[in-house]
């Protein structure tokens, strides 16, 4: 029974893991906001992105959406460096280019 157990949560996880990537100390340089597209989709640039990341993006039906919309919109307004860390696979479909899913975002002194 321990083996099967084992064995489901081996596939479990395998299918749950995502490969991110994160920006170097870095500044917002743009922030849209869409009110339909993609159930009210964000997308915002950084001054440094990350070798995979043209950009980043949240979604309205995201569970931590508020708080990073909040923290986005403090940062880009007072001009604070960020770190963004991005899911590399799952890119937005409003663009060709690869905005990737937010996956944290925290500000830096």
């Amino acid at each position: 029974m321990k083996k099967y157990l084992a064995m489901a949560i081996l596939l479990f996880s395998a299918n749950a893991y995502s490969e991110n990537e994160s920006t170097d100390l870095t500044k917002i340089n743009s922030v849209i906001s869409y009110s339909t597209y993609g159930s009210g989709d964000v997308i915002f640039k950084v001054e440094n992105p990350s070798t995979n990341c043209y950009g980043y993006w949240i979604n309205k039906n995201d569970m931590g959406f508020n708080a990073n919309l909040t923290i986005i919109i403090a940062a880009y307004q007072a001009k604070n460096t960020v770190v963004a860390k991005g899911l590399t696979d799952e890119k937005w479909a409003g663009s060709s280019k690869n905005w990737c899913k937010l996956y944290s975002i925290s500000l830096a002194s």
